[in-house]
């Protein structure tokens, strides 16, 4: 038996239980209380940090891992590598909180087993597997470097081209024979492509709606890729659930994502990262960053004002730019730029994200019966959510029952 002392921030809003007890058997949660209100056995192992704070374990709901932001390394890095690069790129992600993850496209697919039986240790991992592209689309790397570093195509282990239908739907079910959680799709340029294009559609409306197609006969979603607006408007035309970025929404886009429960990942921190970044990125994600960045701080404001269901999302690939391990700055952000309050947020990034991996009835909270995927961090979060950024602060970390990490102080 494990229990932990602190102040209890359970997930679902409402005041933090202070001077309170969580009990964890068998991997679960059995008991929610405050001190004095459950006899602890002289056996249980007592975990408390001075002035910590209980919470659920974090969820980053949009993640690439072993991605650079030099693409062209897609093609250079041997996929053996990149599985190296991701199992470290996880490590550092659980020791920042963050207990689960909704990757977006990469190789993580594969690694859901090895997590599972043990073999390697991070996040629970919730995949698309690879994103689907257009050819010449966002993340069809191939059109965007000299030939010499496109020689071996079967290297990219983060997006796969597919065009028309029949191609659609095969490689979904593909997708999905190899065990994927939703599908992944790519209908807008991005910041990062080298393309001068933005404002455009990519994937036709009847190619997004068999994606959608295809998710819903395995009981799952489509998430999109889409800062344009003309993608936004797409998605809610073709029965998307869910939308990436959405930068350049209107509002009524807003009205209408709110109106019918369309999902919505902000991504902040990329934005972020790039602008600190702006003399040492590539002249073509300088020109289209600036603006997508500002944009994108008002359309967090617009999706805060109509009440859009969303979920926590750093869109951190691991480089220097996009470092996993401070996955927590979209919490920061989230703050800053969208006018929540620090427990508003610390609810969208575990109870609220949970519902996007579809697993809300057994994670998120810190409730009697779910599984026990705990962190405890030095300080109060629920005033002051700079703690919830880098791996500092977060004094333990508890996944499924099993001590992750521990530093008591």
């Amino acid at each position: 038996m494990l229990v932990l002392k602190g102040r209890v921030i359970d997930g679902n809003g409402g005041k933090p239980i202070e001077k309170g007890l969580v009990i964890v058997e068998d991997g679960k949660i059995s008991a929610v209380c405050r001190e004095g209100e459950y006899p602890i056995p002289k056996n249980a192992e007592i975990l408390a940090v001075e002035d910590g704070s209980i919470l659920p374990g974090l969820f980053d709901l949009h993640v690439h891992l072993a991605l650079s932001s030099n693409f062209y390394e897609v093609y250079t890095t041997h996929p053996y590598q990149a599985v190296c690069t991701a199992i470290n790129d996880m490590k550092k992600i659980l020791n920042a909180g963050f207990t689960s993850i909704r990757t977006c496209g990469d190789l993580s697919n594969y690694l859901k087993k090895p997590w599972a039986d043990g073999t390697i240790t991070g996040p629970r991992i919730f995949s698309s597997g690879k994103c689907f592209v257009q050819t010449g689309g966002h993340f069809d790397f191939i059109k965007e470097y000299p030939v010499e570093y496109t020689m071996h195509p079967d290297r990219n282990t983060v997006s796969q081209v597919v065009d028309g239908i029949t191609e659609v739907r095969q490689e979904s079910r593909r997708h999905f024979r190899e065990g994927c959680d939703f599908l992944k799709v790519m209908i807008t340029p991005g910041g990062v492509s080298q393309s001068h294009k933005f404002a455009v559609q990519e994937f036709s409306d009847e190619e997004i709606r068999a994606f959608v197609e295809e998710a819903e006969k395995y009981g799952t979603y489509v998430a999109v890729h889409a800062h344009a607006n003309v993608g936004i408007k797409a998605a809610l035309r073709c029965g998307v659930q869910c939308i990436e970025h959405a930068s350049y929404m209107e509002k009524a886009d807003a009205e209408e994502m709110a109106k019918r429960g369309i999902w919505y990942v902000p991504t902040l921190s990329t934005g972020y990262q790039f602008m600190q970044n702006l003399d040492t990125i590539q002249p073509w994600i300088k020109q289209k960053i600036t603006g997508c960045h500002e944009a994108q701080k008002r359309t967090i404001q617009m999706a805060r004002e109509h009440g859009l269901f969303m979920g926590c999302g750093a869109d951190f690939g691991g480089d220097a730019i996009n470092p996993h391990g401070m996955n927590g700055l979209e919490l920061k952000l989230m703050c800053e730029f969208g006018g929540f309050t620090p427990l508003e947020v610390l609810t969208i990034a575990t109870k609220n994200s949970a519902k996007f991996v579809q697993r809300e009835d057994e994670l998120g909270t810190i409730e009697p019966g779910k599984i026990a995927d705990i962190i405890i961090v030095k300080g109060n979060p629920a005033e002051d959510i700079n703690l919830m950024v880098g791996p500092d602060q977060i004094k333990v970390v508890i996944q499924g029952g099993e001590i992750m990490k521990k530093v008591l102080e």
